[in-house]
């Protein structure tokens, strides 16, 4: 089933600063904020209360408030799968637009779209070396994690120190994974240093 931007929980309406909402409801409307007597930002819609006159309901969608709270829920995605789950929302609310002969409403949703999926091919791209260089290190860590276990004594333990401290300084930019092997070691010495008591 497809989700418009409230129903899926990116927007909350009541969140919405009242203000604008007033301001930009009665631009809308062709009115002054005046003749405005009371308004409320329902779950699925704009209740308003005119000065001497019925109540109307607006669909938040009237409002370029929608578009520009769309264009931050864009900005706020940090990756690719979160931008294209957006993206399938978007196409629910790009069908109201297209039904209310307002395609072109959707034009700013598209670009800032477009922009953040480029920012996130850029950051990954970016983020490539980091991501292998902390993998490795993992990788380093589960390796001597193997070989510790398998040393009986001290000794033993004692004589792969050397080896340990120069591998350890290609990932000394890793302070998880430096404070893991340091626990390790502890907790191997200690195990070992009680076996034999």
């Amino acid at each position: 089933m497809s989700q418009n931007l409230i129903m899926a929980g990116v927007l909350d309406p009541r969140q919405f600063p009242i203000d604008e909402v007033r301001q930009q409801v009665a631009i809308f409307l062709n009115i002054s904020p005046n003749q405005i007597q009371h308004l409320e930002c329902w779950q699925h819609q704009i209740w308003v209360k005119l000065v001497e006159s019925r109540a109307k309901f607006i669909s938040y969608r009237n409002l370029p408030l929608w578009i520009d709270q769309g264009i931050a829920a864009i900005k706020r995605c940090t990756s690719r799968p979160a931008l294209d789950q957006l993206g399938e929302i978007f196409r629910t609310e790009r069908d109201w637009y297209d039904q209310h002969e307002m395609p072109q409403a959707v034009q700013p949703w598209r670009d800032a779209w477009a922009k953040q999926a480029q920012y996130l091919r850029e950051e990954d791209e970016r983020l490539k070396p980091i991501r292998a260089h902390q993998q490795a290190g993992n990788e380093w860590y589960s390796a001597w994690e193997q070989v510790l276990y398998c040393c009986r004594d001290c000794n033993g333990l004692q004589g792969l120190a050397p080896e340990i401290n120069q591998q350890s300084q290609e990932f000394a930019d890793l302070p998880e994974v430096m404070q893991a092997m340091k626990q390790l070691w502890n907790q191997r010495w200690q195990d070992l240093t009680e076996a034999i008591a």
